[in-house]
């Protein structure tokens, strides 16, 4: 029995043994000073946590001035932050406090060994006494020898009282509306960041312009007064408009298929206008110069102008000379003008202008062949007559 009881007591030894080397994990403590402003209920021998597991102890306390300044011995496989803090925690109104290390170790550099945390780094709780204190002191500040001297915080109490009477479930929906609306602010801080900033620069832009927006805000209130005085007649006009455009949209409505004609026509008419219009710049250039010719044929050799009742109808005469000439500057470039209108033009104009066309081209495209015969033969010959029917087609059909 006694052998038996040895054997366990030395393999409970070596387990023992054993368990503290891997707790040390085979390495030495390693230690840290942290600065207090006070260390109210923490002794020598106080434990030190990380996320409320022991990892050291506190080794001594010493007053440094009016600092406390506190060593501390910790387990050398604990890894800590290097930027860790220590707090002075109380798991309750009576009982031992320990030392809070915070953050826990995730990764980064690593505390080094000796390290000091100062006052920036450190924090103690409120104390009991203290509350009182400010308790005190606030209920004081609110008695009858304060804020409540003249009965000024009785009466706010009791107005706040009535107005809040049977409105409890609607301020605290407008306590809940109003958190969630801080909620989205906060979620939106960088866009009201934004708007602040352009809102600044718009005001420095703004500054800058002063004169300029007074006088646009003068103009605009002489404008509003002048339309303010006109009010009567600026209704009658919008009332007519839109009695016009009513007009307008009836008889567009009435009159859509001739529109719709009218518009083919006349896309068909500019297409060809389009195509000839070197022609038709040629002709425009020679249009002054024929007419003033024209003009000039028909001016009597007898006419005197200051005295134009002496001419006699019958007896006016006109210059062929003059004449002749009109037609040979013409003949070619009107000739072939109108030549390329012709075979320009649609099939249904084509057709109402075949009787022309046709003594244009009997006379080879001269014009000036075709108006000469009309002119000095009358009506004899088959291109003359066919011209001249063509033309009177053209004056009167309204081709």
């Amino acid at each position: 029995m006694t052998r038996r009881l040895l054997t366990a007591a030395v393999v409970l030894l070596l387990v023992g043994a054993g368990l503290m080397l891997v707790r040390s994990g085979g390495t030495d403590d390693r230690t840290l000073v942290a600065m207090f402003p006070r260390t109210t209920s923490l002794y020598a021998g106080s434990q030190v946590k990380v996320l409320g597991v022991k990892v050291g102890k506190v080794d001594a306390i010493t007053v440094k001035g009016t600092s406390v300044e506190v060593r501390i011995s910790y387990d050398g496989d604990v890894e800590l932050p290097a930027d860790v803090h220590a707090l002075i925690v109380p798991p309750s109104i009576v009982g031992d406090r320990f030392i809070q290390l915070a953050p826990a170790y995730e990764d980064g550099e690593v505390l080094a060994d000796k390290a000091t945390l100062g006052l920036d780094r450190t924090g103690v709780p409120v104390e009991l006494d203290e509350t009182y204190s400010a308790l005190d002191k606030f209920a004081t500040g609110l008695g009858p020898e304060g804020a409540n001297a003249d009965g000024a915080l009785s009466r706010l109490v009791t107005a706040t009282a009535k107005n809040l009477s049977g409105h409890g479930a609607a301020f605290n929906q407008t306590l809940r509306e109003f958190s969630d609306a801080i909620s989205t602010l906060a979620g939106s801080s960088g866009d009201i960041s934004d708007t602040v900033a352009n809102l600044e620069a718009l005001t420095g832009t703004l500054q800058g312009k002063d004169a300029q927006l007074r006088q646009l805000v003068t103009n605009l209130a002489r404008v509003g007064t002048q339309l303010s005085s006109q009010r009567n007649e600026i209704s009658s006009s919008v009332t007519e408009l839109q009695e016009a455009l009513g007009l307008v949209a009836r008889f567009a409505a009435d009159n859509r298929g001739a529109l719709k004609e009218s518009i083919t026509g006349l896309t068909t008419v500019s297409g060809v206008l389009s195509r000839r219009s070197r022609e038709l710049g040629n002709l425009i250039s020679l249009v002054p110069v024929g007419l003033t010719n024209l003009a000039n044929i028909y001016i009597p050799k007898n006419w005197d102008p200051s005295k134009p009742w002496l001419t006699k109808v019958d007896g006016r005469a006109g210059s062929a000379n003059l004449r002749g000439a009109i037609f040979d500057d013409l003949d070619t470039q009107l000739g072939f003008t109108l030549g390329a209108v012709c075979a320009g033009l649609p099939a249904e104009q084509q057709v109402q202008l075949a009787a022309f066309c046709g003594a244009l081209t009997d006379a080879g495209g001269s014009l000036g062949a075709v108006l000469s015969q009309a002119i000095e033969q009358g009506s004899s010959g088959v291109a003359a007559r066919r011209g001249s029917t063509s033309l009177s087609g053209m004056m009167g059909g309204g081709s």
